[in-house]
């Protein structure tokens, strides 16, 4: 076997689960274009599809996320996920019930604001999660489903026993830093907490901290870190 090819074998696959919103997996897209340039499989899906408007069933998302990890260690490679926003909180479930390498979280979602009770603030809130492509709106129902998925599995993190990255940015406008640190306390397996000064919530792709928040992940990966 090819040296080259035998070393790529041997690398973890990276899983990633995106957040709420209209980016849906391309999130990654600048992330999994660093990550392979280092020989790394990336793995992208989509939980749900923007043109069909009854894709709003939190359930059909937990599933297709699910589907797609029980394939990917059916490769018997070693798995690591990586989710962003609402994500993380899936990936937290997926890590919990399933045996993989490690999790790394990136803004997880486990605290949203109570939009009911917040007036304009709760538009505002979800015109910030939903920042993209314009040409497709949230509906209020697949809103719903978003504080459903958080509603039902912010809990997993609680059983998750592989090591546990959090990466949040001191100055997300989505996701308040305490989402993350709340969620920190409740581990109990080997974990670690990095707060990214001035980063804001898409810091994945917003052309800001993107390579420092991709180096510390690359070093979580390679097991450096924890």
């Amino acid at each position: 076997m090819d040296k080259g090819v035998n070393m790529f074998l041997k690398k973890p696959i990276i899983y990633t689960v995106h957040g709420f919103g209209k980016k849906l997996s391309h999130e990654f897209d600048p992330l999994c274009s660093y990550l392979k340039k280092k020989h790394y499989e990336v793995i992208q899906l989509d939980l749900y599809d923007l043109n069909n408007e009854e894709d709003i069933h939190y359930a059909d998302w937990i599933k297709k996320a699910e589907t797609g990890l029980q394939e990917v260690l059916k490769r018997k490679r070693p798995v690591i996920i990586l989710g962003f926003s609402m994500g993380g909180v899936i990936a937290s479930y997926l890590a919990s019930i399933y045996p993989v390498q490690s999790l790394i979280l990136c803004a997880p979602a486990f605290q949203y604001l109570d939009l009911p009770k917040i007036g304009a603030q709760g538009v505002k809130f979800i015109k910030n999660l939903s920042k993209g492509n314009e040409s497709h709106s949230i509906s209020s129902k697949r809103t719903k489903a978003f504080t459903e998925v958080v509603s039902n599995y912010k809990n997993s993190i609680e059983h998750v026993n592989c090591p546990v990255l959090f990466l949040h940015g001191s100055d997300d406008e989505v996701i308040p830093v305490d989402s993350s640190r709340n969620a920190y306390q409740l581990v109990s397996s080997k974990k670690r907490m990095i707060l990214l000064e001035g980063a804001h919530h898409r810091f994945l792709y917003d052309g800001q901290m993107e390579k420092t928040a991709f180096v510390i992940i690359e070093q979580m990966i390679k097991g450096n870190l924890i």
